[in-house]
Formats: structure tokens, sequence, C-alpha cells
């Protein structure tokens, strides 16, 4: 019956050919399904800082904060002491356990972060940790205030530098990524403004 109405009718639309067509050969086809899937998942940072103000003072809200403004990975971030910050000159060295081997790395402060850290830390000893807790503890700490794993806060702080017209190679280094290659992933989340580079050449 349907060969037949589609023979009588030119107009008769195959749906089952459309489909066909449009996943197999569509060369769009292929870009809308890895671009959301395999894209990190970041917060606003008006998103972060309003919950972050609802928050009780102490450890709790330090690690969150600590995460936000400093982009590091949670286990980076646990193993902190006092003795790896540096008020004076706002650095805090930062060690990543890669391949069965320690990478450090030394990362400048935001102003902003430098003056809560300094009193924060002030009843520390040198080799006490800054957050005395574990990964797992973290975790349920981020996933009580912002729904989320203490993860998003670095592809938040990563977002929120590109956003803020951050240079690239500057942030693979600042995140301790092997290459700029590794961090090309969140220009995927900041798309270039493509009306200035237009506006810059000449016809």
């Amino acid at each position: 019956m349907s060969s037949k109405m589609e023979e009588s009718n030119p107009s008769f639309i195959n749906e089952k050919a459309i489909i066909d067509v449009t996943q197999k050969k569509s060369l769009t086809f292929p870009t809308i399904m890895t671009s959301r899937k395999e894209l990190p998942r970041y917060m606003a940072p008006d998103y972060i800082n309003s919950v972050l103000d609802r928050m009780p003072s102490g450890v709790n809200k330090m690690l969150c904060l600590f995460l936000w403004k400093t982009g590091v990975r949670i286990t980076e971030a646990i193993s902190i002491t006092k003795r790896d910050v540096n008020i004076n000159e706002g650095i805090i060295r930062i060690r990543w356990l890669k391949s069965r081997k320690y990478v450090e790395r030394l990362i400048p402060m935001h102003p902003s972060l430098k003056d809560v850290l300094s009193f924060y830390i002030a009843p520390l000893n040198l080799e006490d940790r800054l957050f005395p807790i574990s990964r797992q503890r973290s975790y349920q700490i981020s996933k009580q205030w912002f729904k989320c794993n203490p993860h998003r806060f670095r592809n938040s702080f990563a977002v929120n530098w590109l956003k803020n017209n951050g240079n690239l190679a500057i942030l693979s280094q600042y995140l301790g990524h092997s290459s700029s290659k590794e961090t090309s992933i969140y220009l995927k989340l900041v798309p270039a403004d493509q009306s200035q580079e237009l506006n810059m050449i000449s016809f």
C-alpha cells in the first residue's frame, strides 16, 4: 500500500529516507552529536559567589573558595601545607603526583584570595595541611553545596580565565597541563569574537 502511494503521489516524503540521509551523509550531524557530550561542565561566577556567600566560615568554605580562585586539582589542594604558601610573594607551590613522580609548579595568588588566605593560615604550623580532609570528604562538601564534584571548580576557573581574555598558553602552564592541546578543550566553551577578528582584516 505504501509503495503505491509513493508512486501515485510525487509529493510523498519518505521519512525513513530523510533520517538515513541526515544521519549518514549530513556533514553537520557528527558535530551535533559530539559537541555537547565531550564538553566539560562548569559554573558561572555569579552562581559560585552566591553559594559561597551562603556558606558558613570554616574549612569547607575556604576549600571551595580556594578551588574556585586557583583552579587546582582537588588532590593538589588537599595536599598543600602552610609551608607551600608564600603570602609575601603571593605564590603557592603545587605538588602533583604524575607517573609515580611528584611534579611541582608555582602559581600566583589572586589578590582577593591572598587576603583571605593570610588570615586562614595564620594559626597553622608550617607542616599543617590547609585542608586536612580526605578526597571523599571534599566530594561530599562540593556535592552538598554546589551539586557537583570538585573538578567543576577547575573547569569554571579555566572558562572564566578565557572569558576574561586570558592567554591560553599561560592558562595551560597555570593548570599544570602537559601541553596547550589539553587546555584547548575550553576554547569550545568560549567562542572567539569573530567580528573583532574580521574587522582587523582589510579588503
